[in-house]
């Protein structure tokens, strides 16, 4: 097994959740708010450690390409490191639009090269990186790529970052 910082956490977790419900059973008196934290903490680790918080369109406590199966759905990277790459997305039909949401996380977003696409990006505390232009601290910004026609479908990103970073880029390399 890897050690990463995720299973580094987990272990921590799981050990002071541990000792807070040894704490609380070897005592005398069981208080139910004394109990809760230990185990909530234990649940937490447990967690942590073996991957099981997120689904498809997020990525908690962990380093993952997200899946763009359901590509039009809201993205979250919490406490994480995601990966976007919307060269997996065919054709579009209609104009369609992705919310991308990172906090306290870092996050990339790899740009359609043939799918004329919209990015509305603000930052809150973090930093935000665009092909051609970057936000530090707080502030937004918006890029676009491709002709961008009225009646021709292209791609429309939200993406916010707080007290993290989003790098977004044309292609894979950085």
């Amino acid at each position: 097994m890897r050690i990463t910082g995720s299973a580094i956490s987990g272990i921590i977790l799981l050990i002071l959740g541990v000792l807070l419900l040894l704490a609380n059973v070897l005592g005398i008196k069981i208080n139910f708010f004394r109990l809760f934290p230990g185990i909530i903490l234990l649940i937490l680790g447990i967690v942590v450690l073996f991957g099981q918080f997120g689904g498809s369109n997020e990525v908690i406590f962990d380093r993952k390409k997200i899946d763009l199966s359901e590509p039009f759905r809201e993205k979250n990277i919490l406490f994480a490191e995601g990966l976007i790459d919307l060269n997996d997305l065919s054709k579009l039909e209609a104009t369609r639009k992705i919310k991308v949401n990172v906090i306290f996380g870092s996050g990339r977003i790899i740009l359609h090269r043939e799918i004329p696409t919209v990015v509305h990006a603000s930052s809150v505390f973090a930093n935000l990186v665009l092909p051609e232009h970057a936000v530090n601290f707080i502030g937004s910004a918006e890029y676009r790529t491709g002709d961008i026609e009225t009646n021709q479908p292209y791609l429309d990103v939200e993406a916010n970052v707080i007290f993290g970073q989003l790098k977004v880029a044309k292609t894979s390399s950085f």
